[in-house]
Parts: C-alpha cells; sequence; structure tokens
C-alpha cells in the first residue's frame, strides 16, 4: 500500500514538474510568434497587437509603423481655423471648417508602411473650397528603439495637387522617436520639403512634441511645429477607449507664417 501510494506521489510530481516546463516552454513560443515575419498578407496576430499608436494628435509623427497586415484611420472630424492668418492680420478671419481632415495608412510589412492623406473638404463664409491635396508617403523604418538609441524612419512624401492653386511638393523626412523616463515619449521630425510653389522653392522642416502617458491609455503633449516660415504650437490629449480606438482634442496656436491664429480640433483613430 506504501509502495502504491508512493508511486502515485512520483507521478503526481513528475506531473507538476512537466506542466511548469510546458508553461515555461509556451513563453518563448508566444515571443517566437510575436517576432516572427508578418506582411500585407500574413498580419500580425490580434494576440501580438499593443495599444493604438498614431501619428495624430500633434503634426510632428511618430516614427513607428502600423502592424504588418493591419489598417489605421486618423481623421480630424472637427477642426476650425480662427483668427486668420498670422502673416495677413487685416485679412479674411471668418472660421474654416475643415471637414474630415483624415489619414489611411496601411501595414505592408513589419518596418514599411504606406500612407493617404486627403482634406475632404474646407467650409468658410465662401463656400465649399476644392478639396486635397492628395499627399502620399511611406514610413521606411530603418532602427528600432533600444536604451538611448531612437527609432529611426526615413519617410519620402509626396502632395499631389488635386486643383489649379494648390502645388507639387515633396522631400524626404527623417522621424525619430524615444521612450524616456516617468512614461514620458520624445518625437522628432526633420527634412526638406520642396515645391513648385510659392516661394521659397525648399522649406526645412523641424518639429518636436513630447508626450506624458500618465497612465497607459492617456496621455497629454506640447509640440512645436516648423516649416519656415510657418511655426505654430500644439497641445492636447489623447485617450485610448479601446486597443484599437483613440480620441484626442487639443488646439494649435499659430506664432509666424501663412498659418491660423488657433486651430481648435477633435480626432478619432481607429484600426483594424
Amino acid at each position: 500500500m506504501r509502495s502504491t501510494k508512493g508511486i502515485l506521489a512520483c507521478l503526481a510530481g513528475l506531473g507538476a514538474l512537466s506542466t511548469v516546463g510546458v508553461a515555461h516552454a509556451d513563453e518563448p513560443v508566444a515571443a517566437r510568434k510575436c517576432n516572427a515575419a508578418y506582411d500585407l498578407f500574413h498580419p500580425v496576430p490580434d494576440a501580438c497587437l499593443e495599444i493604438i499608436d498614431t501619428d495624430r494628435p500633434h503634426q510632428t509623427d511618430t516614427p513607428h509603423v502600423v502592424p504588418a497586415g493591419h489598417a489605421q484611420v486618423e481623421a480630424a472630424f472637427a477642426s476650425f481655423q480662427l483668427g486668420g492668418s498670422v502673416a495677413t492680420p487685416r485679412g479674411d478671419k471668418t472660421p474654416h471648417f475643415l471637414v474630415l481632415d483624415d489619414s489611411y495608412a496601411f501595414g505592408l510589412t513589419q518596418r514599411l508602411e504606406l500612407q493617404l492623406f486627403w482634406k475632404h473638404a474646407e467650409l468658410s463664409s465662401r463656400g465649399f473650397q476644392a478639396p486635397g491635396p492628395l499627399s502620399v508617403r511611406a514610413k521606411i523604418n530603418l532602427v528600432t528603439e533600444k536604451g538611448t538609441r531612437p527609432a529611426f524612419t526615413l519617410v519620402p512624401w509626396l502632395f499631389v495637387p488635386v486643383a489649379k492653386e494648390q502645388p507639387v511638393r515633396g522631400g524626404p523626412l527623417a522621424f525619430l522617436g524615444w521612450e524616456l523616463p516617468a512614461s514620458f515619449e520624445l518625437e522628432v521630425n526633420t527634412g526638406l520639403m520642396f515645391g513648385s510653389k510659392p516661394k521659397p522653392l525648399a522649406t526645412f522642416v523641424m518639429a518636436a512634441a513630447l508626450t506624458w502617458k500618465f497612465v497607459p491609455h492617456a496621455g497629454v503633449f506640447a509640440e512645436a511645429y516648423g516649416a519656415w516660415p510657418d511655426v505654430t504650437l500644439g497641445t492636447g490629449a489623447l485617450w485610448a477607449l479601446t486597443r484599437d480606438i483613440q480620441l484626442d482634442g487639443g488646439t494649435y496656436i499659430g506664432l509666424h507664417g501663412d498659418v491660423s491664429r488657433a486651430t481648435p480640433f477633435l480626432g478619432m483613430s481607429f484600426r483594424r
């Protein structure tokens, strides 16, 4: 009887050890699954997705790309340009309402994203203005973040006019990002944009945004954005309602150039 009990105890112990071994074995299997190669036709599994990461709400964009095989829509569904242009203080000061100033992003691979921008309409006292331009860019992530090394993404960008008053513009930019202590994140954009008009034909772009996630799903930001001679400051907040849906709001303040004195906005982003 004792020997039978001893055998059963040994078997129970071996079962427990094997269960522990399986649990530990599952961890690297899950890690390998999330780190595997995915693309547009083989999407990153839902279990491997983190909280939605957006370019909105600040004008300084993230170096991170949309997960492979997924699509992301970022929309300013209520945006008002108030006070007229800083460059022409005696000009038109009637509010301009931007209707669905959207971006559509597609994760092609784990390091490559295709993004389209489209302003559907602009409404003012003069009625509806022409939509567009259509803006097309790629995010090519060359370096992933590690320690003090920032994420680095190369961004070729092209603005295609859809009305005669809209110039052709385009150029190379670079996006960088650092995860800082105390739940802060710093993002920096820099590069050159070239245009057919107006002068100057080449514009230097320099922007930086600091975001503080005071809880994992919500944060506030402050930024400075310059595409000389246009300079703005921005501030606002973002809140991830779910893993794949984010709300945001804030305002941009024009300091110099052909920018509005104030542009309050509300936006929403979602990922599929």
